[in-house]
């Protein structure tokens, strides 16, 4: 992928001279705005455990006082124990009369499993989890995806997150059945957000459509402001100064431009080995699934339809699933077929405007060589007799 290309912010500017020049602190104002407020990152929560009960002899699981809150909560550990703490690999089976969530993780006995990958099913939420922590909180490399389905539409969200030691987030969300991916540069204390919306994958219908954007957003109020960048199908890039939710165009400095592709150019660099990451937690899911759903697996005082049901949970989405890859796929085969007709008609166009100006040249000339041949002309009259050469 060409990056430059995405963000020709400053080549392929078509702003006239009579827009407002923006200094790059002219443009940074609300982006330092943002990041003068107070704000604290958040803290590691303090690991609080509870006994699995099927299990007899003291094995301690991580929890959370949320979970411990609920009403009828109880765990149950599908693993080995040691040192009385949960081990190994195994499934932690959360439940209550108002969430259930299976986790499959690996316990290294000392009751801190932060490091260790492991993969989350939410049955309430729909959601599933993969993540792989990394040496010390706040550092995990994450994939979520959620289901989500009603009577009338069915539709899926993704999210690959990489969190560093500082607290620095980079997120990529898409969807398989939506054209727009959108790529955030965020803190995990919530002080501000670098939104960037590629729509290039659409195929452009109307040359004035925005292929991408840039802006700088307020992640507590979820609103842009400062300036804003777009890029549209026919090349033209406009720059835009946010004022009380309305846009101004500018010209923005070419500094402040090279921030924001830096900003941008980070979410592709700390994302680009997360997949490889997250493989270590699909991993240790093969392999526990591999156990639990080969019919001779059970936990004692468990039903056997609640552990069971992690194995063909995700089979309920498979025929929603497929039904709207379908519609995608048609949409975007008639969106393409579309855009296919609009560059046709563009080019005819195009020729046309080529042969009229072709035509008026080949006129304005002939009408150029009439006049000088008019002038060249001299006529005399001798008597009655009139000659001209």
């Amino acid at each position: 992928m060409n990056i430059k290309y995405l963000l020709p912010f400053v080549a392929l500017s078509t702003l006239g001279g009579c827009a407002t020049s923006l200094s790059y602190d002219d443009a940074s104002s609300f982006e330092r705005s943002l990041l003068a407020r107070e704000s604290n990152l958040p803290k590691a929560q303090e690991y609080l455990y509870t006994q699995p009960v099927n299990k007899k002899e003291s094995c301690k699981l991580p929890t959370s006082q949320d979970q411990l809150n609920r009403s009828n909560f109880r765990a149950y550990w599908d693993g080995e124990c040691k040192n009385g703490f949960a081990f190994g690999l195994g499934r932690d089976i959360a439940i209550s009369d108002t969430h259930h969530i299976d986790e499959i993780t690996v316990h290294n006995g000392s009751g801190d499993n932060w490091s260790q990958p492991r993969v989350a099913y939410d049955y309430v939420n729909n959601t599933i989890g993969y993540a792989v922590g990394g040496s010390r909180f706040p550092s995990v490399t994450e994939f979520l995806e959620k289901f989500n389905s009603s009577v009338k539409d069915f539709s899926v969200d993704q999210g690959l997150r990489v969190v560093d030691e500082s607290g620095k987030a980079f997120s990529i969300l898409t969807s398989p059945f939506k054209p727009e991916r959108f790529y955030l540069n965020t803190r995990t204390d919530d002080s501000i957000t670098y939104r960037f919306t590629d729509y290039s994958t659409v195929p452009a219908i109307n040359q004035n459509a925005v292929l991408f954007t840039a802006e700088v957003v307020d992640p507590r109020s979820n609103m842009p402001g400062g300036v804003a960048i777009a890029r549209y199908a026919n090349g033209s890039v406009q720059h835009f100064k946010i004022v009380n939710s309305r846009t101004e165009p500018v010209s923005i400095s070419s500094d402040y431009i090279d921030h924001l592709f830096t900003k941008y150019q980070e979410v592709l660099n700390a994302t680009s080995q997360a997949n490889v990451v997250i493989q270590r937690a699909q991993q240790i899911e093969r392999e526990y699934l591999f156990k639990a759903c080969n019919g001779k697996s059970s936990i004692e005082g468990l039903d056997d339809a609640i552990y069971t049901k992690i194995c063909s949970w995700r089979d309920q989405f498979k025929e929603s699933y497929e039904t709207a890859s379908a519609n995608y796929q048609r949409k975007l085969e008639d969106m393409r077929q579309q855009a296919a007709t609009a560059e046709q008609q563009h080019q005819i166009q195009q020729q046309i405007n080529l042969q009229k100006q072709m035509l008026w040249q080949q006129q304005l000339q002939t009408l150029n060589q009439i006049n000088q041949s008019n002038k060249s002309i001299t006529c005399n009259k001798i008597g009655s007799f009139t000659t001209c050469r």
